[in-house]
């Protein structure tokens, strides 16, 4: 009885010990200069706002077959909290920022970065209680639609290439159209608020 006792209690301990180690394994540490480049980039530039507060890095995505990044960050001042994005080329192991930055107040934005002489409008976000299942994205200069699934994550980047023929101004506006994990429509306060 003793044997199965002690059995007992090493498999709930080494089942914990996997529990701590999954979690741990989902947080993820981005170089410091990707935070360093944002913020000084924020501070040459940002004259309105005191971006003095916590900034955080929360998700560096790669374009796919590209040697490109979107870090996403979060900004925090006395009065609001931002959600930015910046991009980013790794050489030499290191990341370089290229390109401009923006941040918004809204959980859901939308930008159309260059890469390689591709065309690609990017759609990122929070989605930390998984409120949002997909979004349905309409270049309305310009006959073209998408959607996307949003991953099960806190923070999400996609990128969808553009038909070639179409020029930046193409890209803008896009309209987006949120939907819950019950594929119902979600107003634009509920998605990006």
């Amino acid at each position: 009885m003793r044997k199965c006792i002690i059995c007992l209690f090493t498999i709930a301990l080494l089942l914990n010990l996997i529990a701590c180690s999954s979690t741990l394994a989902k947080e993820v540490s981005y170089p410091k200069t990707i935070k360093q480049q944002i913020r000084a980039s924020l501070v040459e530039s940002v004259r309105n706002i005191d971006v003095s507060g916590p900034l955080k890095v929360v998700k560096v995505t790669k374009v796919p077959k590209h040697n490109y990044y979107t870090a996403l960050f979060e900004l925090k001042t006395k009065s609001m909290q931002y959600l930015g994005d910046a991009s980013f080329i790794k050489e030499n192991g290191k990341f370089k920022q290229v390109g401009a930055f923006s941040f918004a107040t809204d959980k859901v934005e939308q930008t159309t970065i260059t890469v390689n002489n591709k065309l690609y409008n990017v759609i990122y976000g929070e989605n930390k209680d998984k409120r949002i299942g997909s979004i349905n994205a309409e270049l309305l200069n310009n006959p073209f639609k998408y959607s996307i699934d949003v991953v099960d994550a806190p923070y999400f980047v996609h990128y969808q290439q553009l038909p070639s023929r179409f020029k930046m101004k193409d890209a803008y506006p896009t309209k987006l159209n949120c939907f819950n994990q019950s594929h119902q429509e979600m107003t634009w306060g509920e998605c990006a608020r």
